[in-house]
């Protein structure tokens, strides 16, 4: 039988979502191998989680879902979750555990994904963990906002990514990349699409960031798309992100 639920969890206590191990011997704490361990712990048998997506390093969570299969003796939903929430150390928490569609994929059924990238303007104390504190620079948002505009649409985003060479698509369809101005200090970024490759998030953030402060002027995000851009980018921290939902059809 299948099951699924949702998962949030603080990123900056983990190496991204996914198990790893490094030269086949180190291993790293991630959301994926400390659930498995939960998990194992209170069904008393191995379960193997596939997550609607992977999460880098310090990247956060409020709507990851999760598939699992189970062949053993059935068990109580709600006690599992209280357990599993229990033994996660409240860095993680699970919700909505339920039986599914024998053949419902949490990473392939997905038809889109919604993130939010938070900055703070000014340097804060509340609230650091989830945002970029990037000081007193000064940004032009009108500007940026402008920008942000341009990402909006089906394109090719190999220029907003971690290079890669395994000729897979690199074309994303965004449908949302809204700037909101939360207050004085506070922007938040809203972003929806069918799907998104590795950094592409941070990418996007980091170059709307550098046209903002006057780095590269309007534009830019065009010349990066007809690739006509030589300039490095800066790479936006892995703390301001978090990915909010994941939406499936109804």
């Amino acid at each position: 039988m299948r099951y699924r639920f949702r998962c949030e969890y603080l990123g900056s206590a983990f190496y991204g979502w996914q198990e790893q191990n490094e030269a086949g011997t180190t291993k790293f704490i991630t959301v994926q191998s400390e659930l498995q361990k939960a998990f194992a712990i209170s069904l008393r048998h191995e379960v193997r989680l596939v997550g609607s997506g992977r999460t880098d390093t310090g990247v956060s969570a409020r709507g990851q879902c999760v598939h699992f299969d189970w062949e053993h003796e059935p068990f109580d939903l709600l006690k599992t979750e209280y357990s599993i929430n229990g033994l996660t150390k409240r860095l993680i928490r699970i919700r909505e555990l339920e039986p599914c569609a024998p053949d419902f994929h949490a990473r392939h059924d997905a038809i889109s994904r919604y993130y939010q990238y938070t900055i703070f303007t000014r340097p804060v104390a509340l609230y650091r963990d989830f945002g970029w504190e990037c000081g007193n620079t000064p940004l032009d948002l009108d500007l940026m906002e402008k920008e942000a505009a341009a990402f909006v649409g089906y394109h090719d985003f190999i220029g907003f990514c971690i290079p890669r060479h395994d000729g897979k698509i690199t074309f994303c369809d965004l449908t949302e990349f809204r700037m909101e101005r939360v207050n004085e200090y506070t922007i938040r970024f809203h972003i929806r699409g069918n799907r998104f490759l590795h950094r592409q998030v941070r990418a996007m953030v980091g170059t709307l960031f550098d046209i903002g402060r006057g780095r590269y002027p309007e534009g830019t995000i065009c010349k990066i798309f007809a690739r006509e851009f030589k300039g490095e980018r800066m790479w936006a921290p892995s703390q301001g992100l978090i990915l909010e939902d994941v939406i499936y059809p109804s």
